[in-house]
């Protein structure tokens, strides 16, 4: 080794780095403190991951109604509904067809099928499920009734027509 390699070697120890190369002069030393900035910068990305995913699962749960909400609104849109609607939503969250809701109640299918329209409309519904959906949330469904051709429920209330006939 010549002289002005021999003397660069030996003043390594005072330099951050090697003159020749630009490595470190104590590599141990210097790849720990690399391995300690990354852990931390890991720990920090793991600490706004969480931030993040916390952040996330506020949003989502502030974005959906608490059930009392849900409750409330489909008790609001079904107090719309006449005593006779009440009824055909009970008798088609049974499973029963318009014949067979006719049949029970003593009306013609029209007349059961003119019923459904005015309920889908007040509830704000498209369809049988969901308006049976909407009267399981409002309490007016109880999951507990028996399935199919089940007998009529309830007279409506004193005051209330219990049916046109058709509309």
């Amino acid at each position: 080794m010549s002289g002005v390699a021999r003397g660069a070697v030996a003043e390594l120890s005072y330099h951050q780095c090697c003159e020749f190369c630009g490595a470190p002069s104590r590599p141990v030393a210097a790849l720990v403190k690399v391995v300690a900035n990354v852990y931390k910068a890991l720990g920090e990305a793991r600490d706004a991951l969480e931030v993040q995913g916390q952040l996330i699962k506020d949003l989502r749960a502030a974005a959906r109604p608490s059930p009392s909400e849900g409750v409330r609104a489909a008790r609001a849109a079904l107090d719309l509904l006449t005593a006779r609607e009440r009824q055909i939503l009970v008798l088609i969250s049974q499973g029963n067809s318009n014949r067979s809701v006719a049949r029970a109640l003593g009306i013609s299918e029209k007349t059961v099928k003119n019923h459904l329209s005015a309920l889908f409309t007040k509830a704000g519904v498209s369809d049988r499920t969901q308006a049976v959906v909407l009267g399981i949330r409002s309490g007016i469904v109880s999951l507990d009734e028996p399935f199919g051709d089940a007998p009529p429920p309830a007279a409506p209330r004193a005051g209330l027509p219990a049916d046109s006939g058709s509309r």
